[in-house]
């Protein structure tokens, strides 16, 4: 019994040539080619990869984005006696500190109740109600002129 290497014929003639002609081989063998080609280049491209890292790429945080919220009349008018409230204990460490002759500490105070004063004014912009709103931006304007005469006076002596 005679072996032999490579492709047998079994008595036909065999024509390597005639097995790339047929159009589904061709497709057959690209497809072969274009996967050892992957295979080759994917240890290369992760080869750039960053190391000892549990994450390479930092990911994004989604963006919420709260509704506008809109205060009551009731709560816009408890949020501005509050800040009021904290204008009249600064008011009295003011008086206390002038007593004192400490101007630095009078300056200081003013200028804490002046950022106050106009957190208070623009939640008394926000009030719905007419009447109310007027009243409280008219006394809260009375205040800030003063607050602001009394940093400029602190600052020269």
């Amino acid at each position: 019994m005679r072996r032999s290497r490579g492709w047998r014929s079994g008595g036909r003639n065999w024509n390597p040539g005639l097995l790339f002609k047929f159009h589904s081989f061709c497709s057959l063998i690209k497809s072969i080619g274009a996967w050892g080609c992957v295979t080759m280049l994917a240890p290369g491209i992760f080869s750039c990869a960053p190391r000892n890292k549990e994450f390479p790429v930092r990911p994004s945080r989604p963006i919420a984005r709260a509704l506008p919220v809109v205060l009551s009349d009731s709560e816009l008018n408890r949020s501005y006696l509050d800040t009021v409230s904290d204008l009249q204990r600064l008011n009295a460490e003011m008086k206390a500190a002038n007593n004192v002759r400490n101007f630095e500490m009078v300056r200081e105070k003013a200028v804490e109740g002046l950022l106050k004063a106009r957190s208070a004014r623009q939640i008394a912009e926000k009030i719905q109600d007419g009447d109310l709103r007027g009243q409280r931006l008219a006394a809260i304007d009375m205040t800030i002129g003063d607050l602001e005469r009394l940093v400029i006076i602190t600052s020269q002596q």
